[in-house]
Protein backbone atom coordinates (compact mmCIF):
# COMPACT_ATOMS: atom_id res chain seq x y z
CA UNK A 1 0.00 0.00 0.00
CA UNK A 2 1.40 3.37 -1.00
CA UNK A 3 1.41 6.30 1.36
CA UNK A 4 0.29 9.70 0.24
CA UNK A 5 2.14 12.78 1.40
CA UNK A 6 1.10 16.37 0.85
CA UNK A 7 3.51 19.20 0.47
CA UNK A 8 2.56 22.77 1.32
CA UNK A 9 3.99 25.18 -1.22
CA UNK A 10 4.44 28.89 -0.56
CA UNK A 11 2.47 31.43 -2.54
CA UNK A 12 4.16 32.59 -5.73
CA UNK A 13 6.26 35.68 -5.16
CA UNK A 14 5.60 37.32 -8.52
CA UNK A 15 2.34 38.58 -9.91
CA UNK A 16 0.45 38.74 -6.63
CA UNK A 17 -0.45 42.38 -7.27
CA UNK A 18 -3.41 40.99 -9.21
CA UNK A 19 -4.91 39.93 -5.88
CA UNK A 20 -5.23 43.59 -4.96
CA UNK A 21 -6.77 44.38 -8.34
CA UNK A 22 -9.25 41.57 -7.75
CA UNK A 23 -10.03 42.95 -4.29
CA UNK A 24 -10.62 46.45 -5.67
CA UNK A 25 -12.83 45.05 -8.42
CA UNK A 26 -15.00 43.21 -5.90
CA UNK A 27 -15.31 46.35 -3.76
CA UNK A 28 -16.23 48.59 -6.69
CA UNK A 29 -18.64 45.98 -8.05
CA UNK A 30 -20.74 46.59 -4.97
CA UNK A 31 -20.22 50.37 -5.15
CA UNK A 32 -21.03 50.82 -8.84
CA UNK A 33 -22.42 54.38 -8.45
CA UNK A 34 -18.81 55.51 -7.98
CA UNK A 35 -18.13 54.52 -11.59
CA UNK A 36 -21.33 56.24 -12.67
CA UNK A 37 -20.06 59.59 -11.37
CA UNK A 38 -16.84 59.16 -13.33
CA UNK A 39 -18.90 58.66 -16.47
CA UNK A 40 -21.36 61.50 -15.83
CA UNK A 41 -18.67 64.12 -15.27
CA UNK A 42 -17.37 64.25 -18.88
CA UNK A 43 -20.89 63.87 -20.26
CA UNK A 44 -22.03 66.92 -18.29
CA UNK A 45 -18.92 68.80 -19.45
CA UNK A 46 -19.72 67.82 -23.03
CA UNK A 47 -23.28 69.08 -22.65
CA UNK A 48 -22.27 72.36 -21.02
CA UNK A 49 -19.14 73.17 -23.00
CA UNK A 50 -19.82 71.27 -26.21
CA UNK A 51 -23.40 72.42 -26.60
CA UNK A 52 -23.50 75.64 -24.59
CA UNK A 53 -20.24 77.18 -25.76
CA UNK A 54 -20.59 75.74 -29.28
CA UNK A 55 -23.17 78.42 -30.07
CA UNK A 56 -20.57 81.10 -29.30
CA UNK A 57 -17.67 79.56 -31.23
CA UNK A 58 -17.47 79.30 -35.00
CA UNK A 59 -16.66 76.06 -36.80
CA UNK A 60 -13.01 75.14 -37.36
CA UNK A 61 -11.54 74.84 -40.82
CA UNK A 62 -8.74 72.31 -41.09
CA UNK A 63 -5.91 72.72 -43.63
CA UNK A 64 -7.53 70.16 -45.95
CA UNK A 65 -10.68 72.27 -46.11
CA UNK A 66 -12.64 70.00 -43.79
CA UNK A 67 -14.95 71.79 -41.35
CA UNK A 68 -15.55 70.42 -37.85
CA UNK A 69 -17.82 71.75 -35.16
CA UNK A 70 -16.75 72.76 -31.69
CA UNK A 71 -18.37 69.69 -30.09
CA UNK A 72 -16.33 67.33 -32.29
CA UNK A 73 -13.24 69.39 -31.49
CA UNK A 74 -13.75 69.23 -27.71
CA UNK A 75 -14.95 65.60 -27.33
CA UNK A 76 -11.50 63.91 -27.65
CA UNK A 77 -10.07 66.24 -25.02
CA UNK A 78 -12.92 65.37 -22.67
CA UNK A 79 -12.23 61.68 -23.28
CA UNK A 80 -8.58 62.14 -22.32
CA UNK A 81 -9.53 64.25 -19.29
CA UNK A 82 -11.99 61.58 -18.17
CA UNK A 83 -9.33 58.87 -18.24
CA UNK A 84 -6.82 61.13 -16.52
CA UNK A 85 -9.20 62.26 -13.78
CA UNK A 86 -10.39 58.72 -13.06
CA UNK A 87 -6.88 57.36 -12.72
CA UNK A 88 -5.53 60.38 -10.87
CA UNK A 89 -8.34 60.54 -8.33
CA UNK A 90 -8.13 56.85 -7.49
CA UNK A 91 -4.35 56.82 -7.26
CA UNK A 92 -4.12 59.93 -5.06
CA UNK A 93 -7.15 60.62 -2.90
CA UNK A 94 -8.47 57.05 -2.99
CA UNK A 95 -5.08 55.68 -2.00
CA UNK A 96 -4.73 58.26 0.78
CA UNK A 97 -8.20 57.45 2.12
CA UNK A 98 -7.51 53.71 2.16
CA UNK A 99 -4.17 54.28 3.88
CA UNK A 100 -5.12 56.95 6.43
CA UNK A 101 -8.73 56.29 7.39
CA UNK A 102 -9.48 52.70 6.43
CA UNK A 103 -6.03 51.40 7.47
CA UNK A 104 -6.36 48.94 4.62
CA UNK A 105 -2.67 48.63 3.85
CA UNK A 106 -1.85 47.66 7.42
CA UNK A 107 -3.97 44.56 7.02
CA UNK A 108 -2.84 43.91 3.44
CA UNK A 109 0.82 43.96 4.43
CA UNK A 110 0.08 41.34 7.11
CA UNK A 111 -0.60 38.92 4.23
CA UNK A 112 2.08 37.43 1.93
CA UNK A 113 1.82 40.50 -0.33
CA UNK A 114 4.92 42.65 -0.43
CA UNK A 115 4.95 46.46 -0.73
CA UNK A 116 5.94 46.06 -4.39
CA UNK A 117 2.86 43.91 -5.00
CA UNK A 118 0.63 46.50 -3.33
CA UNK A 119 2.15 49.29 -5.45
CA UNK A 120 1.78 47.40 -8.72
CA UNK A 121 -1.73 46.30 -7.81
CA UNK A 122 -2.85 49.85 -7.01
CA UNK A 123 -1.22 51.23 -10.15
CA UNK A 124 -2.84 48.54 -12.30
CA UNK A 125 -6.22 49.25 -10.72
CA UNK A 126 -5.87 52.99 -11.39
CA UNK A 127 -5.03 52.30 -15.04
CA UNK A 128 -7.96 49.91 -15.41
CA UNK A 129 -10.30 52.44 -13.87
CA UNK A 130 -9.12 55.13 -16.28
CA UNK A 131 -9.60 52.72 -19.18
CA UNK A 132 -13.12 51.93 -17.95
CA UNK A 133 -14.00 55.64 -17.89
CA UNK A 134 -12.67 56.03 -21.42
CA UNK A 135 -14.64 53.02 -22.62
CA UNK A 136 -17.86 54.32 -21.04
CA UNK A 137 -17.37 57.74 -22.61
Amino acid sequence: MATLTARVLPLPVRGTGWRLVERNFLVYKRAWPVFLTGFLEPVLYLLSIGVGVADLVEEFRLPGGQVIGYTEFVAPALLAASAMNGSLFDSTYGLFFRMKYQKLYDSILATPLRPWDVATGELTWALLRGAAYSAMF
